[in-house]
């Protein structure tokens, strides 16, 4: 049970993180490019 919370927790935070993006005006294509640079730095 303990799981699907935190599931339900990082989902929510990637929804948040998803409008946020579109609210500020990124196509769904600039915010995947994002991501993708994001996980290459790390």
């Amino acid at each position: 049970m303990e799981k699907v919370m935190e599931d339900t927790a990082i989902d929510q935070e990637w929804l948040e993180l998803i409008k946020e993006a579109k609210l500020q005006g990124l196509s769904t294509d600039q915010f995947r490019a994002f991501l993708q640079q994001a996980e290459r730095e790390n």
